[in-house]
């Protein structure tokens, strides 16, 4: 069935999730690692990634940290 519009800033938190976590996955950064560059509990980090809600400056850091690219930011972040 295809996404609808209504809840399509839900789908993108979904996917910007599902993004981090392929990404770490694929680099080999635990969610530890990423907690500590973010300066938050392992926890808390992993209520984040589930719920897709991170700061700007988390994203940021993120971003960084994942090596993503322009046109993956674009891609996750255009609604």
């Amino acid at each position: 069935m295809p996404r609808v519009a209504i809840k399509k800033k839900d789908y993108k938190q979904s996917d910007l999730s599902a993004y981090i976590g392929s990404r770490m996955y694929a680099m080999q950064i635990r969610q530890v690692d990423m907690a500590e560059e973010l300066n938050i509990s392992q926890p808390a980090f992993c209520n984040r990634l589930a719920n897709g809600h991170f700061t700007y400056k988390d994203m940021l850091t993120i971003f960084k940290k994942l090596g993503t690219t322009d046109e993956e930011i674009l891609k996750l972040m255009k609604l």
